[in-house]
């Protein structure tokens, strides 16, 4: 089974894609203490069990919030038969999960690209809002969306709620795709019948323009919209404490509000406040060792989740085709391989498409065999190391009767696992064929010679 890394497929986002697909089997974590495992039917976690002794009486939904802890670094998944039990419903122990597992760091890191737009609802928010179990100044949030788009930083200046429980209840619902992300511009569209915006005056024009410092705190603001506190203090991914100390500094003697009220730049304060507030933020995220180290690797882009849980769902798609193959219904399992391989064609779909394509009763072996020759040579291009797929391939040049292939495709998979019984059992009958070829008389004759041989 393969490791699925959290960074690139976090909690929420996983425990919704299982929900949506139905996902009938397990979802697995490691642990130093004993690895947690939750099993699913229909999408719903339905049991689950911890051999860490810590957490081994605790029940199904604090076993789900275990999976929102820092310490989760990847996981394992596939499906198999799970008996028939009463379904959790997840969505409330999302909630929790980033609100009580999560920081502040993390939930920006996850939820960077709403900050970079205004948000509305969906039309399919009203049917689900009430799974969510939300409190009534979530509620209010919501009913503030409905209104009209609005951006995080309006939310934080209107809501009681704290920043991080602002990000939490977002992602909780955007997650489930019952958000929706207004472009900037769009929102910012002056309406149909919108009275213009009344002109400045003479007198409200500045007569010179505006000192450097005041130039400078805008592009600040600007940059300081970044996710990434690196980026918003201006500093490389590979920057030191050191520098962040030196760089932090610098901007807070030069842009504190203090010194623009020295400057007699008093119509800048509120900016300034909101620039030095930015600032600090920026500088306690970099603080922390486990916080700065995870700033430093590059943020994934919508394309890179995309690939993920496009090479995620093949991957369910695989572990299906397997239980089908166990249960020999080849038809099935070929189906499963095939969606497999178009969502991530690596050596393994690649290879058990092909296998089954050659096994499947429905299929004209003779007419797929070279057709499936040439993809598990390909597969085998992909994944050098895998046994089985030599030991494939050997069987399908036996069937066409091209036997120095198979017999080195046999030794091949003999080579890479020396205990593959079926590889040695061909080439045990490959060697006997060979001896049998060599002298056809003695073969021929040799069962019935035998008959006349003296007994002891």
């Amino acid at each position: 089974m393969a490791w699925y890394p959290v960074s690139q497929v976090p909690p929420p986002l996983l425990l919704i894609h299982l929900l949506d697909s139905r996902f009938e089997g397990f979802l697995r974590v490691p642990d130093a203490q004993g690895e947690l495992t939750v099993y699913f039917r229909q999408g719903l976690p339905v049991r689950s069990e911890c051999k860490n002794p810590a957490l081994a009486a605790g029940a199904l939904g604090e076993h789900l919030l275990e999976l929102f802890s820092s310490g989760v670094e990847q996981f394992q998944i596939e499906p198999m038969s799970i008996p028939v039990g009463e379904g959790l419903n997840p969505l409330p122990w999302i909630r929790r999960g980033l609100r009580e597992r999560y920081d502040l760091a993390r939930l920006e890191n996850e939820t960077r690209e709403l900050s970079r737009c205004r948000i509305a609802v969906s039309p399919r928010l009203d049917a689900a809002v009430d799974h969510f179990e939300l409190t009534p100044p979530e509620l209010e949030i919501l009913r503030q969306l409905k209104a009209a788009p609005s951006t995080i930083t309006q939310l934080r200046g209107t809501s009681q709620l704290s920043f991080k429980d602002i990000l939490s209840l977002l992602y909780s619902l955007a997650s489930c795709r019952l958000l929706q992300s207004v472009p900037l511009e769009a929102a910012e569209a002056a309406p149909v019948g919108a009275q213009p915006e009344p002109q400045p005056t003479a007198s409200s024009v500045p007569s010179s323009p505006e000192p450097e410092i005041i130039a400078e705190l805008h592009q600040l603001t600007a940059s300081l919209q970044d996710e990434n506190p690196f980026v918003r203090l201006g500093l490389p991914l590979t920057a030191t404490m050191e520098d962040i100390d030196a760089r932090f500094r610098e901007l807070a003697r030069k842009f504190h509000p203090d010194t623009l009220a020295r400057k007699d730049l008093s119509e800048f304060l509120a900016e300034a406040q909101d620039v030095f507030a930015k600032l600090t933020e920026a500088y306690n995220l970099l603080k922390e060792d486990t916080s700065r180290e995870k700033y430093r690797k590059p943020a994934e882009s919508k394309e890179d989740l995309a690939e993920v849980r496009r090479v995620l769902e093949a991957e369910v798609l695989y572990q299906k085709g397997i239980i089908h193959f166990r249960r020999k219904e080849y038809g099935l399992a070929e189906q499963m391989f095939l969606e497999a391989r178009h969502k991530n064609e690596d050596g393994s779909h690649l290879a058990m498409w092909a296998w089954l394509r050659y096994l499947n009763p429905d299929n004209d072996r003779k007419a797929v065999r070279e057709e499936v020759k040439i993809a598990l040579q390909k597969a085998i291009q992909l994944t050098p190391r895998e046994a089985d797929f030599y030991f494939y391939l050997g069987k399908v040049c036996l069937d066409m009767e091209q036997i120095a292939s198979a017999r080195q495709y046999f030794n091949k998979a003999v080579e890479i696992n020396s205990e593959h019984i079926e590889a040695a059992r061909e080439l045990r009958m490959l060697e006997r064929r060979a001896k049998h070829a060599a002298n056809p008389i003695a073969h021929a004759t040799g069962s019935f010679l035998n008959l006349f041989k003296k007994k002891d």
